[in-house]
């Protein structure tokens, strides 16, 4: 607005100032009069005011930064609120699985009671099971040891599993067992006290003296071998015939010394007959061998030998050989008595039956 449209309205105000305010500026003229030399008192006021203006700012500012500071907090406090109810909700989440967790740790533990009942019932099973086992192949030895000695009378394989059978008891440490080990005991110290029988040796040696038969020459006859080398050398002309003539006459005419009831073998039939007859005699005493028949042994090496006093010729060194072994193998014992090895066995199976009838609910 310009100044002329300003002043109308000053006039305007003064005009419409009521007249004691006209009577009354005389007074305040006065006044101003008076106060007119006190500037260092406006100067304080106005400080006062700007110290006031200062600190109604200052309590502005800091009013501003409290209620951010609070704004923040209660943000925070409502983060750390929400935090609260989240790890509340994960302890109530815990909390529920620590009881399944525990729940499925009773159920686990009832199952590991359940399965140590069943394997304590499996092994208590196991051991019975091993004992019985043990026992069936201790006493499956004994027998096979019996029957080694009864049939084939091979005391050194009866001993052998009786020795098997032995250690197979050793492995159960049972008090039980005590009397059946101390009798298989006794069993093997009278096995091991028997002779021993060389059947090897002795069925090798009837083998040779058998083939040794060839070897043999009749009493009061000359040898095979020196009769086929005459005959060789006699073959032709007059001389052999008169050789074969002297042979037949010869053989129809012999001295021999023979004891009562023996007869002549003149013929090479007759020979060959009683060379047979000698190695049947000998086989006869190898089967008694193995078979353990010692008097049929004995029986058949005593007739062998008689054959050879008789028809054979008692110089001869091939005779005298024959002879001797013939006497040294029959004057051996083939078949010793045995001793009885089925006491244990018996033993085994008492004690067999009594660990059956305990193991019975």
């Amino acid at each position: 607005m310009s100044e002329m449209e300003q002043k109308p309205d000053e006039m305007t105000q003064a005009d419409a100032q009521p007249p004691a305010a006209e009577a009354m500026e005389p007074v305040e003229t006065a006044d101003a009069v008076e106060e007119a030399p006190r500037p260092a008192g406006r100067g304080l006021a106005l400080l006062a005011l700007a110290t006031a203006l200062g600190a109604l700012g200052g309590g502005y500012w800091l009013w501003t930064q409290l209620e951010q500071q609070r704004t923040a907090a209660l943000h925070e406090t409502q983060a750390l609120q929400v935090r609260i109810e989240q790890m509340a909700a994960q302890q109530q989440e815990l909390t529920t699985r620590l009881g399944q967790v525990g729940g499925t740790l009773e159920q686990v533990q009832g199952e590991t009671q359940l399965l140590s009942g069943g394997l304590e019932k499996m092994n208590e099973r196991l051991g019975r099971d091993r004992h019985a086992w043990v026992l069936a192949e201790a006493d499956y030895l004994m027998q096979m040891a019996n029957r080694r000695l009864l049939l084939e009378r091979d005391a050194v394989g009866a001993a052998a599993a009786l020795a098997a059978a032995d250690q197979r008891l050793a492995t159960l440490n049972s008090p039980l067992l005590t009397r059946v080990r101390a009798q298989i005991s006794e069993e093997l110290q009278a096995l091991r006290a028997l002779p021993v029988v060389d059947v090897d040796g002795i069925t090798l040696e009837l083998g040779a003296l058998s083939k040794a038969v060839d070897s043999l020459v009749l009493a009061g006859a000359p040898s095979e071998a020196q009769e086929t080398q005459e005959t060789a050398a006699d073959t032709g002309g007059w001389r052999g015939l008169l050789r074969a003539v002297w042979t037949d006459i010869r053989s129809l005419v012999i001295i021999r010394r023979h004891e009562a009831g023996s007869l002549p073998l003149t013929t090479p039939d007759q020979r060959l007959l009683l060379r047979q007859n000698l190695r049947l005699k000998l086989e006869t005493a190898r089967l008694s061998l193995l078979r353990g028949h010692a008097q049929a042994y004995r029986a058949a090496l005593q007739e062998a030998d008689e054959w050879v006093t008789r028809f054979y010729d008692a110089e001869s060194a091939a005779t005298a050989s024959m002879h001797e072994a013939l006497g040294r193998l029959a004057a051996i014992d083939v078949a010793p008595a045995l001793p009885a090895i089925d006491q244990s066995l018996q033993a085994l199976r008492e004690v067999s039956a009594r660990l059956e009838r305990s193991a019975r609910p």
